[in-house]
């Protein structure tokens, strides 16, 4: 994973929602260039007035580029902490999957919520476990 490696360069924390509309943009971004408003409502079952809202704040915050009527593109700096909430993600999946034998629907909803409140320093101790029992 080499999430010791992604720490967040910007100042302000971004809430929960937030992150999780960055960690939507960064993931669908992987599949396919171009992310378009209406995916991203789909994919995080919102709606479409919610996601430019959500854009709106993410611009402001320079995480994303959306010209109006345009793709969202995220930023370097939207790219990297996308990846970074992305690997959290994906960290704590693993370790209730793997490590404590939680079931994949679980262990994903409990990541999700456990990754906007657990601090860097403790993903890194995590990360550094899961990478000694492999």
């Amino acid at each position: 994973m080499m999430y010791q490696n992604m720490h967040s360069s910007s100042g302000k924390k971004l809430s929960p929602s937030k992150e999780e509309y960055l960690k939507a943009i960064f993931l669908l971004s992987e599949k396919e260039h171009a992310v378009r408003s209406i995916d991203l409502a789909a994919y995080l079952g919102v709606s479409k007035p919610s996601v430019n809202n959500a854009i709106m704040i993410l611009q402001k915050k320079g995480l994303v580029v959306k010209p109006l009527g345009g793709e969202i593109c995220l930023t370097d700096e939207g790219r990297k902490q996308g990846k970074r909430i992305t690997a959290k993600y994906q960290l704590l999946k693993q370790f209730l999957a793997v490590c404590c034998k939680v079931n994949e629907e679980t262990a994903s909803k409990d990541a999700c919520k456990i990754e906007h409140f657990i601090s860097d320093e403790a993903i890194v101790a995590l990360e550094k476990y899961c990478s000694e029992i492999e």
